[in-house]
């Protein structure tokens, strides 16, 4: 019995001083005891986080103060860079001020050096600042014309610009015209005539007539704003007052896609003689004939496709002449050589029909200047004869009835 209670002591005293906490087991023996021991205080998950996660090798509690020198050289360095780059602005912002005067910029030529000589030592390497902008030069000197008051360059639309032409008209009864049957039945005439200048300006009044509408098309003014009656047999001449109208050049309208001059004048009354069956309307009187322009090339020549596809032609029917002649020669109907002159000779008849269409075209395009008016400058040619009609509300329908004819011839410009 005492030797179990010393046993007992003796293991007690040795748990107590070894720091292992009281077992109410053991392989030995077992005390049964009803005392528990203090449960260690609970902490925060991030307090645990922070008191069970290890510290990085070679860390110690100065590392703190190193990360904050760290970050006092890293908000030096920054603020350097930051007056480095308004520094180097303001350089570049003098640089690109322009200088009052020329004195002014020759006494800053050095100071403006010595700062470009700064800036690029203290650029980084392989950077530059951007060069100085080039000065403005304005050329020509003061007195002499500038673009304002200078015609635009000629082209096909404009070629009739501030030209005056004179209108001849020959108003009376028309093969397929719509006019009443009674009109001109007598085979009467009368001459109307007025001088027209194509001017430049646009025409914001809109028409049918013209293709497009208003769009690029221009004011015709009628000169003095009079139309001119010819005398007849029982009155002499007299005068009509005129509006301006409109003039506009309509590409491909014509005869095999060649362009027409369109224009209108207006009339504030019926005009005709006493007694007569011929008159014309109160209103717009529309005309149209074809425009021919001949702009020069830069040897001031005029080209013409008609001249070429003429030339064309007759080099190749001298070729086809001289292929037969040494066909003739040949007497061997079967041999290769003139088997090949065959083929040579049916491969240009070929080529020359279709040149000689070519040509008919372009001879509708370029008519002979025989049929043509030319205006001073010799850059447009005019049909010397057009079409005049009037224009008739049907309801929802517009008419253009034939009243006549007309011939133009230019004249010379008062300005």
């Amino acid at each position: 019995m005492l030797s179990t209670i010393a046993l007992a002591v003796f293991a007690l005293a040795s748990a107590t001083t070894s720091g292992t906490p009281f077992a109410a087991s053991s392989a030995a023996f077992a005390f049964p005891t009803r005392e528990r021991h203090p449960s260690p205080p609970r902490l925060a998950p991030a307090a645990a986080a922070l008191r069970m996660a290890p510290l990085p090798f070679g860390r110690t509690k100065s590392t703190v103060a190193e990360i904050e020198a760290e970050s006092e050289e890293l908000r030096k360095e920054i603020e350097e860079l930051r007056r480095e780059a308004l520094r180097r602005l303001e350089n570049l912002n003098e640089r690109l001020t322009p200088s009052s005067s020329s004195s002014s910029s020759s006494s800053k030529t050095e100071p403006a050096a010595s700062e470009t000589e700064d800036a690029k030592s203290s650029s980084p390497a392989g950077e530059e600042l951007l060069p100085a902008p080039a000065p403005i030069v304005f050329s020509g000197t003061r007195g002499e014309s500038t673009t304002r008051g200078k015609r635009p360059a000629k082209t096909i639309s404009n070629l009739l610009d501030e030209t005056r032409w004179k209108v001849s008209l020959s108003i009376g009864r028309e093969p397929g015209t719509w006019m009443p049957a009674e009109w001109g039945e007598s085979g009467q005439r009368i001459a109307l005539s007025f001088v027209a200048e194509f001017t430049p300006s646009q025409l914001y009044d809109r028409d049918d007539f013209l293709r497009g509408g208003y769009a690029n098309a221009k004011i015709l003014h009628v000169v003095d704003n009079e139309i001119k009656l010819g005398p007849s047999i029982n009155e002499g001449e007299r005068t009509y007052k005129a509006k301006d109208g409109g003039w506009q050049v309509t590409r491909g309208d014509g005869p095999m896609g060649t362009d027409l001059l369109r224009f209108f004048v207006e009339v504030d009354e019926r005009i005709e003689h006493a007694g007569g069956d011929v008159y014309v309307p109160r209103g717009r009187v529309y005309s149209s004939c074809g425009y021919f322009p001949f702009l020069r090339g830069d040897d001031g020549a005029v080209p013409s496709v008609k001249e070429a596809f003429a030339n064309e032609l007759r080099g190749i029917e001298d070729q086809i002449v001289k292929l037969q002649e040494r066909k003739d020669e040949i007497r061997n109907p079967f041999n290769l050589d003139g088997i090949k002159l065959s083929r040579e000779i049916f491969r240009l008849n070929q080529e020359a029909r279709k040149v000689n269409g070519k040509l008919n075209f372009a001879m509708v395009k370029e008519p002979d200047k025989g049929l043509l008016r030319f205006s001073r400058d010799g850059d447009v040619g005019l049909t010397k004869e057009g079409g005049v009609c009037c224009q008739v509300n049907k309801g929802v329908v517009v008419e253009y009835h034939i009243l006549g004819r007309f011939s133009i011839a230019s004249v010379d410009n008062d300005r």
